[in-house]
């Protein structure tokens, strides 16, 4: 039932209109209680397939009553779970079941079990087409809205956010899901076909023109809004500008990724810039990246279309930043005023960390003379006065040397499963389940973290199951299932961690910062020479494989004399760059370079 749980909740959403992206971004109604939500995520699917159910008996029994109760039932329920990021809801959109397919689906269900009650049926179809025509213009009208809107500032983590934002999603809200108003409407034609033989013809005409007037109504007020947000486009856009332009910033982060990365891949490098002295924005491309980032005092700023991207482009913006490739990256790249710069999200032996793309940038910015190298290894010829050197700032304050702790702590943090099969290095489906085992009934003494990748299960589902064996077995005792902690960061676990266990990763790479033992794991079972040639960042740590047969031996030299120590250390440097004045100077003085601007 958990790995169930777990697959519903990471499967991607069904393609979607990007303001309703924008919509979900901002939070489920602020009317709805807390409580209701955490109950719809988890019952969302069988709330829905309970009113579709109720609605297929009334047209079995042909009884009008019974007909009202299960559309009214249908129609609530879905209202209700379309309120909320409901995994069940995401699993029949996937599926191609989206909100105006169940609306429609209501009413031929409803249509049909009232014909075969002999009630008639003119008023409601008419009122039923109506509602339908509405919802569509209100989805055509919200497109044509998020398309004439400005740049939009947003805030992460706040919770209140800009009136421009609010204004815009308040509008954009009325094609979302089941309005409400709509589902009135409905319902009120519903009861007119139930009421028809009531013996006062007066009531159910006079219900198929209120519901008529209520869709009608809730046509012409979206109009009317959307009319008053266009009015003051140009001034909202304008005061953002103006904004933007106090602060003097003198670069801009591009973020254009999928929704699972921004929590590990924009958020990692949100510190680094607020660090920075100067001063610079953040351009959003997709609304579903804004909910996952962290908050910063970064302007943030959701710039849908290369219009917005053009306007954002302000005089004083020298240098801009990517943190992952993308076909939306050029988008920018094709401004030759500014110098563009390729930050990636870490440093590993990943053949995604040696992209021909690379070409593209002005500059690609690397932790160390090993990432150098992995591009000339790999046949990317980018000119070495392209790279610029500057460690890894994200990990620059982890503590270095042994934690002294009473009991250890074994970090188990398996990379995810990848795009491709020539990227895929997991060891979590393949041995992650039998390997915690062994070092539970072989090290009883440590405390077990374990924390897979947050894209896990993207592509394989067999990766979900093993996130939910192996979060089974740690149950109980001192271990820690880092997803159940969100207070937890990766710099957290790193600092606690006394040994790390992992996949060719960069999690591997910032723990080199701290000197302490990595043991690596080799799932495709390669020969030790063959797999330091394949992964030379990997030297000086230990390697295990699917077997698991040296892993016992691992742990042993690991949590104590640790002869590997020397070769890491040395490796150390090669991976992460020797910087004496350390990673974050160094990106602050690079930025300076590039921008022309002091920094102290």
């Amino acid at each position: 039932m958990t790995s169930l749980k777990r697959r519903l909740a990471a499967l991607g959403r069904a393609p979607a209109p990007e303001w309703e992206e924008l919509v979900r971004a901002l939070g489920p109604a602020p009317w709805l209680p807390d409580g209701l939500a955490r109950q719809l995520e988890q019952t969302g699917l069988v709330l829905l397939v309970a009113g579709h159910v109720a609605l297929l008996a009334g047209l079995l029994t042909g009884v009008p009553a019974v007909v009202a109760v299960g559309w009214l039932l249908a129609a609530g329920l879905d209202w209700l779970v379309t309120r909320v990021d409901s995994p069940g809801t995401r699993l029949v959109e996937f599926a191609g079941a989206r909100a105006p397919i169940r609306a429609a689906l209501r009413s031929v269900l409803a249509l049909s079990g009232l014909a075969a009650a002999g009630a008639p049926l003119i008023g409601f179809a008419l009122t039923v087409l109506l509602v339908h025509v509405v919802w569509i213009a209100l989805g055509a009208l919200a497109t044509w809205l998020w398309r004439s809107a400005p740049p939009l500032r947003f805030l992460p983590g706040a919770a209140g956010q800009p009136q421009p934002l609010t204004r815009y999603a308040a509008a954009l809200s009325g094609g979302l899901g089941t309005p409400g108003a709509l589902v009135a409407a409905e319902g009120a034609a519903v009861s007119a076909l139930v009421l028809a033989g009531s013996g006062a013809p007066w009531l159910p005409w006079g219900l198929i023109l209120l519901g008529s007037t209520v869709a009608l109504g809730r046509g012409a007020v979206a109009v009317a809004e959307a009319r008053r947000l266009l009015s003051r486009q140009a001034d909202d856009e304008a005061a953002l500008l103006a904004e933007l332009s106090a602060g003097d910033p003198t670069y801009l982060v591009y973020v254009s990724l999928g929704a699972a990365q921004s929590r590990y891949i924009v958020n990692q490098w949100a510190p680094v810039f607020e660090a920075t002295p100067l001063n610079g924005l953040m351009v959003v491309r997709e609304a579903s990246q804004l909910r996952p980032l962290v908050p910063t005092r970064v302007p943030v700023v959701y710039a849908p279309s290369t219009r917005h991207v053009e306007r954002l482009t302000l005089p004083s913006i020298t240098v801009a930043f990517y943190l992952a490739y993308g076909e939306k990256n050029a988008h920018l790249l094709r401004d030759p005023t500014r110098r563009h710069v390729m930050l990636l999200h870490g440093d590993s032996d990943k053949a995604t960390s040696a992209n021909a793309q690379a070409r593209a940038f002005d500059e690609v910015w690397v932790a160390g003379p090993a990432a150098i190298e992995r591009y000339r290894s790999a046949g990317v010829d980018v000119p070495r006065d392209r790279f610029v050197i500057i460690g890894r700032p994200q990990v620059e304050h982890l503590p270095v040397g042994p934690t002294g702790a009473a009991r250890p702590t074994v970090l188990y943090a398996p990379t995810f499963e990848g795009y491709y099969d020539h990227t895929s290095h997991t060891s979590l489906d393949v041995m992650g389940p039998a390997l915690v085992r062994q070092v539970l009934a072989e090290f009883p003494q440590a405390s077990l973290w374990f924390k897979p990748h947050p894209a896990s299960g993207v592509v394989r589902p067999s990766m979900l199951g093993a996130i939910a064996e192996v979060e089974s077995l740690l149950e109980t005792g001192h271990h820690v299932i880092v997803a159940r902690h969100p207070e937890l960061s990766l710099n957290d676990c790193l600092a606690t961690a006394d040994v790390l266990i992992t996949d060719i990763s960069s999690v591997a790479t910032d723990f080199l910062a701290t000197t302490r033992p990595v043991i690596v794991t080799n799932p495709q079972g390669l020969p030790l020479d063959d797999f330091h040639a394949a992964y030379p960042s990997q030297r000086g740590c230990y390697v295990i494989g699917p077997e698991l047969a040296t892993l016992t031996a691992a742990m042993t030299d690991a949590l104590g004399p640790d002869p590997l120590r020397p070769e890491r250390l040395a490796m150390r440097a090669h991976v992460l760059g020797d910087l004496p004045a350390g990673p974050q100077a160094a990106f602050d003085e690079a930025l300076a370079r590039l921008s022309g601007r002091a920094v102290g």
